[in-house]
């Protein structure tokens, strides 16, 4: 079992985190109005006046967060009887959000793109993102409309830090997995599961079709 020696590092701090969120919400361009923040609200942004952004969409928390978030009530006990907690590594004052702005270029034809501000904890980081592509609307007839979306997210890597662990006479002090320290695996062996990891929400593609009865 592991006698865990921790390193100083901080996470970010919730004054920094919420001047970033209030820089995203602030409106980067001069001529933002706000739509709505659902499938409608997609498309009635991209019949507005080009010229004019929109936003779309504000998200806090993503499938990355939710995955460390998982953890923080887990832990496991040392070889001495102490509870070792994953909450001290894996908490967070802020949680990555990501807002989505839409610029039309033509009547039918709409610029997507948005900004994440990342999250970090003691033992882990979620890199800030970038979000870009389109969306296109074709009608087919008078009460017929077709919608495409299209977008990619650039950045947002998950990536976590190791711990150093003593595991005596036998194993020495050691670089291991923080979760995995206790398991049975051997301590470099562990550090093939460190999280290093892109959103499973990256790339998103969507095709819609609404007819008014």
């Amino acid at each position: 079992m592991a006698t865990f020696r921790y390193r100083s590092e901080k996470p970010a701090s919730r004054p920094v985190a919420a001047g970033v969120c209030a820089w995203l919400l602030a409106g980067v361009c001069g001529s933002t109005q706000a739509a709505g923040w659902n499938e409608p609200g997609w498309a009635g942004a991209a019949l507005a006046a080009p010229g004019t952004t929109s936003l779309i969409e504000v998200q806090q928390g993503t499938d990355l967060s939710r995955r460390v978030r998982g953890l923080r009530g887990q832990g496991f006990e040392s070889a001495g009887g102490e509870q070792v907690a994953f909450s001290a590594w894996y908490e967070s004052n802020w949680t990555d959000m990501r807002v989505t702005w839409m610029t039309p270029l033509s009547a039918s034809t709409g610029f997507i793109w948005g900004l994440g501000t990342g999250e970090h904890g003691r033992k882990y980081s979620i890199a800030p993102s970038l979000k870009i592509g389109f969306i296109h609307q074709a009608r087919i007839d008078r009460r017929t409309l077709l919608t495409l979306r299209a977008t990619t997210t650039l950045g947002g890597r998950l990536r976590e830090k190791t711990c150093t662990a003593d595991y005596g006479d036998i194993g020495g002090v050691q670089t291991v997995n923080c979760r995995l320290a206790a398991s049975t695996l051997e301590p470099a062996e562990t550090l093939r599961y460190l999280f290093n990891a892109k959103s499973s929400e990256r790339h998103q593609l969507s095709v819609s079709l609404n007819h008014a009865f």
